[in-house]
């Protein structure tokens, strides 16, 4: 299992580093989106939503990346995660397996690391 959580670890964290800098960049082309998920990212776009969601990503991936804080940087990302999983599945199937992989990788690291929640849990 630690082999498979590190590699877990390294793979979210270069997701969240190269997603995170997309934010900023847009070296990335954003996938076409009609109706409501439009209006709703249009909004996200606008709005000081999507550089603080740049930065949560690209601190997460570092922190991840490196080792350090790896329970608060899963802590940090999970209600990024969710939403994104949330806002595929009811707004953007068709682009659901991005946020699929994030949740599954985001989930692998947060179980390889259970020892760092314990005192949140108890």
């Amino acid at each position: 299992m630690a082999k498979v959580t590190l590699v877990a670890r390294y793979l979210l964290a270069l997701m969240m580093v190269v997603f995170g800098l997309n934010k900023f960049l847009n070296f990335m082309p954003a996938p076409e989106l009609s109706g409501d998920a439009a209006a709703f990212m249009g909004t996200m776009v606008g709005s000081f939503i999507w550089p603080t969601l740049g930065i949560l990503y690209i601190a997460g991936g570092l922190l991840l990346a490196a080792n350090k804080a790896v329970g608060l940087a899963t802590i940090l990302l999970a209600p990024a995660a969710f939403s994104a999983l949330m806002f595929h599945i009811t707004l953007d199937p068709a682009n659901l397996p991005p946020a699929i992989v994030f949740v599954v990788l985001l989930a692998l690291v947060m179980v390889g690391n259970a020892s760092k929640y314990r005192s949140l849990l108890s």
